[in-house]
């Protein structure tokens, strides 16, 4: 009878340690396959992160705009720029007119006074149109010293063949201090500024 109960506690000792085994695995299991989960979503977290040294810069909406240089034209000449601006002809002279000299232009009567410039040089166009839809047209080419008659369209050009006229050889031209577009019934006149000042008394 001793017996039985031996070999029935022996049963029993053995089924809770086989039970104690058995539980002691299965937790041996469950934690190895919560390590490899979580080994598996720290994996995941690692690749997903974005590592700082490989952040590119960002673009800042409110930074400044790259400066671009633009292309500068190549500065013209004194006479380009004078014909942009198209110096206008005076009908009176100020106080604070610096011109020592004067063009007076004529088609047949007075039409106004170019003043000579101070420096450099400018063209000054004078075009007349006619009923027929055609214009008289003549360039005007003046300097601190002077004037001459740069272009016209009539026919033989003898204005511009005139030459200049300075303040110095005025008085020893043939035609003294003018120059002449009889086509065009046209006159240029060089005159100081106290002969310009006395014509605009009168």
């Amino acid at each position: 009878m001793k017996k039985k109960y031996l070999i029935a506690g022996t049963v029993v000792v053995i089924a809770v340690i086989a039970a104690v085994v058995l539980l002691l695995l299965n937790n041996s299991n469950n934690n190895s396959e919560f390590r490899i989960q979580n080994s598996e979503l720290n994996a995941e977290n690692v690749s997903t992160a974005v590592p700082s040294t490989d952040i590119k810069e960002v673009p800042v909406l409110n930074a400044e705009p790259e400066k671009t240089e633009v292309p500068v034209a190549e500065k013209k000449d004194n006479k380009a720029e004078a014909e942009a601006t198209d110096q206008p002809f005076l009908v009176q002279i100020t106080d604070d007119d610096p011109s020592i000299a004067y063009v007076l232009v004529r088609m047949p009567n007075p039409i106004g006074l170019l003043p000579l410039p101070l420096e450099g040089e400018y063209s000054k166009t004078i075009r007349t149109k006619l009923a027929d839809g055609s214009e008289f047209v003549n360039v005007l080419h003046l300097t601190p010293n002077g004037f001459r008659m740069e272009d016209a369209n009539c026919e033989g050009h003898d204005c511009v063949n005139q030459g200049e006229v300075t303040l110095e050889n005025r008085e020893d031209r043939i035609l003294w201090n003018m120059i002449i577009c009889l086509p065009h019934q046209l006159s240029a006149e060089l005159i100081t500024r106290e002969e310009a000042e006395q014509m605009l008394a009168h």
